[in-house]
């Protein structure tokens, strides 16, 4: 499959819509090894290497057991072994506690590795989610009349590596060459409303330039979209930015929709300090554009084993839907992905090397797309027309 193809056909993830899942994603630690997905499985339809190039076979690599996946003694399936995994790989920089209480080095990357050792699966189940449901806000009518009516509109992302897609499949340009959660996004929205999306370079220094063409869903409008996000940075940053990296995009582009997503770097500072940054921002691009919505993102939960990742990022949620509810008593439409209540949930279901590309604070492919399915739910709420029409 080209770059194009999946670029044009990439069904966002739902965590609780129907019966069916589409490529979940999974790591082997240990040889043997039982794993449990977000469901339980009811009948398998396909099991492939993350890459799409091989597909397995049953009960030649792996089984089904109590719904769950067992790989077979002649399994061809990628096993890391602990050997690796409490490893330093690449960069010395990860240490975990082990399930016996001590410390280890563990396995870190950024340069693709990690995927080597995922599967994605595909398979029919019958129970259903009990975890946390993105509600749809209700709160972006403005943004989407534009949308209904065909008019015109900008969609501007800020944030640091996961909105610039770090691990993105697309972005380290590897099969299978999937987008990252920005992309997604603007092009479910493209689906949903007969659109065109136009991805303008942003200009400014570290922000990522998408190396594919405009998405072209249908001609009943233009959907430009602006990502501003740079790696490594946290809500300071984008305050200290504001006059390079967004103020000059919003007045070349315009800004209908902003989409911040900050607080994965931001563990060092508190709660209440993280909100004000993206007040600060927010109000910024309100000045320049007075008619803008925003939708502010929790960050997703980094690696619960790595020690000294995990700090303020839990609490952070609380004060973004705080600030949401002021800017929309102000009369700005304004709501949450709650990504942090999300990634609790998958938390709770799976390891974090299953749906990792780095193995501390980047989705994999998988969790880019339930970063996409629950910006739209927030949004404009699961709409079985889109979701029927991307699968």
């Amino acid at each position: 499959m080209t770059v194009e193809q999946f670029f044009r056909n990439t069904p966002l993830a739902s965590l609780t819509r129907g019966m069916l899942v589409e490529d979940e994603t999974a790591a082997f630690v240990y040889p043997g090894e039982e794993k449990r997905l977000l469901y339980k499985i009811e009948k398998i339809l396909s099991v492939r290497s993350y890459d799409g190039a091989t597909e397995y076979v049953a009960e030649r690599d792996y089984t089904v057991r109590d719904g769950n996946l067992i790989l077979t003694k002649t399994s061809a399936i990628p096993v890391m072994t602990p050997e690796l995994y409490y490893s330093e790989g690449a960069l010395p920089i990860l240490r975990v506690r082990k399930p016996d209480g001590t410390e280890s080095p563990c396995f870190f990357t950024e340069n693709g590795e990690i995927s080597g050792y995922q599967i994605r699966v595909s398979y029919t189940h019958c129970d259903e989610w009990d975890g946390f449901r993105q509600p749809c806000t209700g709160r972006f009518g403005r943004f989407l009349k534009l949308l209904e009516t065909g008019r015109d509109a900008t969609v501007l992302f800020h944030g640091d590596s996961i909105t610039y897609g770090a691990n993105a499949s697309l972005v380290q340009n590897t099969p299978p060459y999937q987008p990252p959660y920005p992309m997604l996004f603007t092009n479910a929205l493209a689906d949903l409303y007969g659109y065109t999306v136009r991805f303008a370079p942003p200009d400014a220094e570290g922000t990522y330039t998408a190396p594919a063409p405009d998405y072209a869903a249908g001609d009943r409008g233009t959907l430009t979209s602006v990502n501003t996000a740079v790696g490594g940075w946290n809500s300071r940053d984008g305050v200290d930015r504001l006059d390079t990296h967004i103020a000059p995009q919003v007045e070349k582009y315009g800004c209908d929709l902003l989409v911040l997503a900050y607080g994965m770097n931001d563990g060092g500072r508190t709660p209440e300090e993280t909100a004000r940054n993206c007040e600060t921002i927010a109000r910024r691009v309100l000045s320049l554009r007075k008619d803008a919505s925003i939708l502010l993102v929790s960050t997703m939960l980094p690696n619960p084993e790595a020690i000294g990742w995990t700090s303020s990022q839990p609490l952070q949620e609380p004060e973004l839907l705080r600030l949401a509810d002021t800017l929309n008593g102000e009369g700005t439409p304004c709501g949450v992905a709650q990504m942090t209540s999300v990634s609790a949930s998958v938390l709770q279901r799976k390891r974090f090397l299953d749906y990792t590309g780095n193995n501390i604070n980047h989705p994999n492919d998988f969790f880019s797309r339930v970063y996409a399915g629950t910006l739209l739910q927030a949004l404009v709420g699961y709409n079985a027309e889109i979701w029927d029409r991307r699968a």
